[in-house]
């Protein structure tokens, strides 16, 4: 699933209006088979000496969701970036994105791969999901 982001979701994700200028972006996501899936939008900025930095912000969509802060790999290239996902506390019946993390990859040139993980590690229509991972690439 592809998603043209809007001027004011690049700016979310790539941390606001600034001197950088926005060389590319784009999105992607699991597909995990059950109702819960990563959403990642990733966005590459130029600084004024032509650096390249990543920013990449990962949600999950979900219909009802109860999840204590887990685990969140990005793997950029290879190289592995961690952190804890926010907690989810979401009881409702409609369809909602909850925000889980962000990372930020610095000094990246072409094409970068990216795998996703969450370490979800729990029941979903009672079965026992653990990880849930989308995989893509962006170009800077």
């Amino acid at each position: 699933m592809k998603h043209t982001l809007s001027e004011n979701e690049l700016n979310q994700v790539a941390g606001g209006v600034g001197a950088e200028m926005i060389v590319s972006s784009g999105s992607f996501a699991s597909n995990s088979g059950t109702n819960v899936n990563l959403l990642v939008n990733w966005a590459v900025r130029s600084d004024s000496f032509g650096a390249r930095t990543l920013y990449v912000d990962v949600s999950v969509t979900s219909y009802a969701l109860y999840n204590s802060g887990v685990g969140v790999d990005l793997y950029a290239n290879g190289v592995r970036y961690s952190t804890t996902s926010a907690t989810i506390s979401y009881g409702g019946s409609a369809r909602v994105t909850n925000h889980l993390a962000s990372f930020t990859v610095p000094n990246v040139s072409g094409a970068v791969n990216l795998s996703v993980l969450w370490h979800f590690n729990g029941t979903l229509s009672g079965v026992h999901v653990g990880d849930i991972r989308a995989d893509g690439v962006a170009t800077a």
